[in-house]
């Protein structure tokens, strides 16, 4: 599930490792394996030996595929075990905040599939180093979820529209357009996993924040340059202006027309306004009423926001029938509801003033 242990550093310092160990099933996270994170992470950060961490994961495949999504559904049909989907929300989302705002450096080293949640987990690390195989997504749009984890926030600060276009299309990037967005900071090749421990060991940790920071700056940068990997062709530096201009405005029935229609046409690009089109109109609701909000709140209201809505979704149909189109029955075809983007923003939503309001009528 989570292999734990640590690295000890020629001046004793101690980096701690986190291993997410479920390759079978991509390295999706369950709950158990939120809470372990969780409660290792408060005595890593209680002990003065351990100056770092550093989170990785098994397997070839991935280094992380989200949440346990099958696991959720269950949740959803099954009377009384609403409370499980809520409490993996809650320590999900509180994983990724405690590690954005962990008081000690944070390595991660991505491969394979970093999809929802995983990508969340790989943002929050203050390093991050990336392997040629990289896929990165926010999938969510097409199961009636949204962008989460912060999302809200970190992805839509990548630039020139990249951020926007992702969340609402649940398009991939590889690991050539990490690099360009800013999404990852260094790249490596993949067999070189095996000297990363000696790597960060042979380092000279002095438990301060910042020298350690500076110095794993330059450490990773020489890393990958000692390291190299043939870099993928990028799929959105080619399209970086016509991403800008198809999401870009402050008014979403504008985009959604824009997006609609480019959706039959060929390419990465295309097949991105293609995801969108087959989308939840609540889900591009969501997504964009909470990038609004994460402009005039901190992390820590983000958080409780993002969590609110998070349980809105286990309880409103489109998240249930977009597992079920999608993970379930396989059909591909979710019915959602409303089916309009203007019937979703007219709806409450837990990211609107109104939401409290109707909700309380």
């Amino acid at each position: 599930m989570v292999r734990f242990g640590s690295i000890r550093a020629g001046n004793g310092a101690l980096v701690g490792t986190l291993t997410l160990d479920a390759p079978a099933r991509l390295n999706a996270q369950t709950l158990a394996m939120v809470d372990a994170m969780l409660a290792q992470l408060d005595a890593w950060q209680a002990d003065p030996e351990v100056v770092a961490v550093l989170v990785s994961a098994s397997g070839q495949r991935a280094f992380c595929a989200g949440g346990d999504i099958r696991a959720l559904y269950d949740a959803m049909v099954t009377p009384g075990h609403l409370d499980r989907g809520d409490r993996f929300f809650t320590h999900e989302y509180l994983l990724c905040h405690r590690i954005r705002h962990f008081p000690k450096p944070v390595i991660a080293w991505g491969f394979g599939a970093i999809m929802g949640g995983g990508w969340g987990l790989y943002s929050s690390a203050s390093h991050r180093l990336l392997t040629a195989d990289a896929q990165l997504a926010m999938p969510e749009v097409s199961i009636g979820l949204f962008p989460d984890v912060g999302a809200s926030r970190w992805l839509h600060a990548l630039p020139d529209g990249l951020g926007r276009f992702l969340a609402l299309t649940g398009s991939r990037i590889n690991a050539a357009d990490a690099l360009a967005s800013g999404a990852a900071h260094g790249l490596a090749d993949a067999g070189a996993r095996a000297e990363l421990d000696k790597a960060l060991a042979a380092l000279h940790w002095l438990g301060e924040r910042r020298h350690d920071d500076d110095m794993l700056d330059d450490w990773l940068a020489g890393f990958a340059r000692r390291h190299p990997t043939p870099v993928p062709a990028p799929h959105w530096s080619h399209e970086r202006h016509h991403v800008e201009g198809l999401v870009g405005g402050d008014r979403l029935d504008d985009i959604d027309a824009r997006l609609h229609r480019n959706a039959g046409d060929e390419g990465w690009l295309a097949r991105g306004c293609a995801q969108y089109a087959a989308g939840s109109p609540t889900s591009a609701a969501l997504i964009w009423r909470l990038a609004e909000r994460a402009r005039e709140i901190d992390d820590d209201a983000l958080l409780a926001l993002e969590t609110e809505t998070a349980h809105f979704c286990l309880r409103h149909g489109d998240f249930r029938e977009g597992v079920r189109a999608k993970l379930v029955d396989r059909d591909g075809a979710p019915r959602w509801q409303p089916a309009a983007l203007a019937d979703a923003l007219a709806q409450p939503l837990p990211c609107q003033p109104a939401y409290n309001a109707a909700r309380s009528t």
